[in-house]
């Protein structure tokens, strides 16, 4: 029998492997001249990729890839009372009372959120994106205290952002797996410089106006193809979620500190935090065999890839026992809590 261990690398390999190396290759070919920004939970896992591939002299890329330890928590937060957040911040699902929507979507502490708006309000109950509208007119009283409570996380973010080098130099190519975009256009507006993003599937391709820069967005497998069209790599993306993620969890508040490096503050561990070794094994095994791969000339179509996700997404067993525990996300984000996505899509 397989120890655990090699279980893992073998179902990395073949689970997430196929993907990463469609992907890594789309970098190298459209990433030319830009820092390869790995964005979010999942840019660890990219930047890992992208950093052995490159050392090991298997993609060519013009600048090491870096990863950004940003989230929307943390750029809701850090925008929060800016007028042309509320599209961004306010069309997802949600139902919950304002008092969770304000901890979870955007990162306030319960003391926080006492201290700058009514009890009364915190306790109403809210569903979204039905009543955006509703939101705002609620929340437009007490703007500029929401703005005075987040300046110190805005202050950390530019600061953060500067101390890597992204607000001037070469442009950035920004990775994660999707979907809208959210992420790359609040940096965009923030940092007011063009930016491209690549993602595994970009529900919204195209240009994007964000203020007076202008964000790009491509998909490498699929562009333009809607949530519960039948398209499992985007209806059943919570697979790839649940393992793509950082040990550290979601970031949702920083500082920078005396010294001039910075304090990060994450939300909640789910059991991938708990249980990263056993990721790091998932992630190895991937990435080993893409290195071996690309030694060996192997390469999918975008179409193969998404028609071996599709086997693993909709077949009772295809997953092994091995990595189930793996298997959680946090998504307080829209007020569910710790969701588990072989249990939710009945695998």
């Amino acid at each position: 029998m397989k120890n655990t261990r090699q279980a893992l690398r073998e179902f990395g390999a073949s689970f997430m492997g196929p993907a990463f190396l469609v992907y890594a290759k789309a970098v190298e070919t459209q990433g030319v001249g830009r820092i390869p920004i790995c964005l979010a939970r999942e840019g660890w896992c990219f930047e890992r990729l992208l950093s052995r591939l490159q050392a090991r002299e298997l993609i060519a890329l013009d600048h090491a890839p870096c990863y950004l330890k940003v989230s929307r928590t943390l750029l809701f937060r850090a925008n929060l009372g800016e007028e042309f957040l509320w599209p961004l911040a306010l069309g997802n699902d949600f139902e919950g009372d304002v008092l969770d929507l304000m901890r979870k979507r955007f990162g306030l502490q319960m003391h926080e959120a006492f201290s700058v708006l009514p009890a009364e309000l915190l306790q109403m109950h809210v569903k979204l994106p039905e009543q955006q509208e509703d939101v705002i007119q609620w929340l437009t009283p007490h703007l500029e205290r929401l703005k005075t409570l987040v300046a110190p996380t805005r202050q950390g973010v530019m600061a953060y952002l500067e101390s890597l080098g992204l607000t001037q130099g070469p442009q950035s190519v920004m990775l994660d797996l999707g979907y809208s975009g959210t992420i790359q256009k609040l940096l965009t507006r923030m940092m007011q410089r063009d930016t491209h993003g690549l993602y595994y599937v970009a529900t919204k391709p195209g240009k994007s106006l964000q203020g007076d820069a202008t964000a790009h967005l491509t998909g490498v497998f699929r562009e333009g193809i809607g949530w519960g069209e039948g398209y499992q790599m985007l209806d059943r993306s919570l697979l790839f979620e649940s393992l793509m993620t950082a040990p550290h969890g979601q970031v949702v508040d920083v500082r920078e500190d005396s010294d001039g490096g910075f304090e990060f503050c994450y939300g909640r561990q789910a059991a991938t935090q708990r249980h990263f070794q056993d990721l790091q094994e998932v992630f190895d095994g991937a990435i080993d065999q893409v290195a071996t791969w690309i030694d060996s000339g192997v390469s999918f179509t975008p179409e193969e890839v998404e028609q071996m996700y599709e086997n693993f997404a909709t077949r009772q067993g295809a997953i092994p026992q091995c990595a189930w525990h793996l298997f959680f996300v946090d998504d307080d984000f829209s007020g569910n809590g710790i969701l588990n996505p072989l249990a939710l899509f009945n695998i």
